[in-house]
């Protein structure tokens, strides 16, 4: 069986590297929901004419999702994203190319390469005289926080009884556990005064905002790899007067909930130095952390199973990134991540995925989906 299926995308693999070039040319910034929708679209139709069912589904602004199933679905979910980091005319300075072994172009590793592996795995599976339940769900915004599509990510992962997701492995390794993100934002106001006339009389809410930065950067904790760090500040808009409001947002990444939680606490619980100011506090965990379970270990033993079977050496990582894998794996559904191929410079210049990897992660994929269903 190993062999069979190993042969079988060995053959397919001129079709999936086609489509993994319509997929990178096919500019799909996050965003653009134009560009987005018709990328869903072009998946669609060519799922569609190879037997498999598909449609999309509008993620207003964002463009739209792509759904697919065969064998009447509710067994394996894949998922995955069709926007990429990059802005339109990227092709002009990085246009895709194979070269040897490697295949690189905007987006071709995060993650239009998953995409092109699950293009050749529902198709497969579907002409099996019993194809196991399978979809397929992409959606159009996850680089920018799934917020359009995050209902459809959680009612189509709770009509299945795992989750794979396509993001790119780490070197080979699949994800079994993300660090979860927080984000804070901080709206401080004083009280503004001319800085030349009157300045005795203004209240900064600028020097607050200073003030409380040493504050935000203290709760880190190096010992359980929690970061805190203060990306974004803005106040003012006259050098002559003394501010009178001021933002701060703050990125956090935790690897547990209690940890989000704990950080919610303290930074809800700043008291300004300055009394005359006052401070309002946003805290959204925008991914919760996907912790490792024992659904989820015994997920990653059947495919490290699957990957012997094939020649493969299979291995797990932690990373600090997160993606749609940790909402499903919060809602309660099995999920096992990192299942894309292998390459490396995920947003970068440089981005690029291994070729002769493809076939290895159809034959992975095809074999974990069919024999955990």
């Amino acid at each position: 069986m190993a062999v069979e299926a190993n042969a079988l995308f060995e053959r397919t693999l001129p079709r999936i590297t086609e489509d993994l070039r319509e997929l990178v040319t096919r500019e799909s910034p996050s965003g653009d929901a134009g560009r987005v929708a018709e990328l869903a679209r072009f998946v669609r139709d060519a799922l569609r004419a190879r037997g498999v069912e598909a449609e999309t589904r509008a993620c207003p602004p964002n463009g739209e999702a792509l759904l697919a199933s065969i064998g009447g679905g509710g067994g394996t979910l894949l998922l995955g994203h069709l926007d990429t980091v990059w802005p339109v005319g990227s092709l002009d300075e990085i246009p895709f190319r194979i070269d040897g072994e490697r295949a690189t172009g905007p987006g071709v590793f995060d993650m239009k390469a998953g995409i092109a592996v699950a293009m050749a795995v529902l198709p497969s599976l579907a002409e099996r005289p019993e194809p196991p339940p399978v979809g397929l769900l992409l959606v159009p915004d996850e680089e920018i926080g799934t917020q359009a599509s995050r209902g459809l990510v959680l009612e189509t992962a709770r009509r299945h009884r795992r989750v794979l997701v396509l993001e790119p492995s780490l070197d080979g390794a699949v994800k079994l556990e993300r660090k979860g993100t927080a984000v804070f934002r901080l709206r401080f106001r004083g009280r503004a005064a001319h800085a030349g006339l009157d300045p005795q009389d203004g209240v900064s809410a600028l020097s607050e905002l200073a003030r409380c930065v040493p504050f935000l950067e203290s709760l880190a904790d190096p010992s359980r790899e929690t970061t805190v760090t203060p990306t974004v500040a803005r106040s003012g808009d006259r050098t002559n007067v003394v501010p009178e409001t001021a933002t701060l947002s703050v990125d956090a990444r935790v690897w547990s909930k209690d940890e989000a939680e704990r950080l919610e606490r303290a930074v809800r619980g700043y008291r300004p130095r300055d009394a005359r100011v006052s401070v309002e506090v946003d805290a959204e965990l925008d991914r919760p952390p996907l912790e490792a379970t024992a659904e989820s270990r015994a997920l990653f033993e059947g495919a490290r199973r699957i990957a012997r079977e094939l020649g493969h050496e299979l291995g797990a990582a932690r990373v600090g990134g997160a993606s749609d894998g940790n909402l499903t794996a919060a809602a309660g559904v099995p999920t096992l991540d990192g299942l894309g191929p292998r390459g490396g410079g995920a947003h970068s210049r440089d981005e690029f995925v291994w070729v002769t990897d493809l076939p290895f992660r159809a034959a992975l994929l095809a074999r974990l989906a069919k024999e955990e269903a």
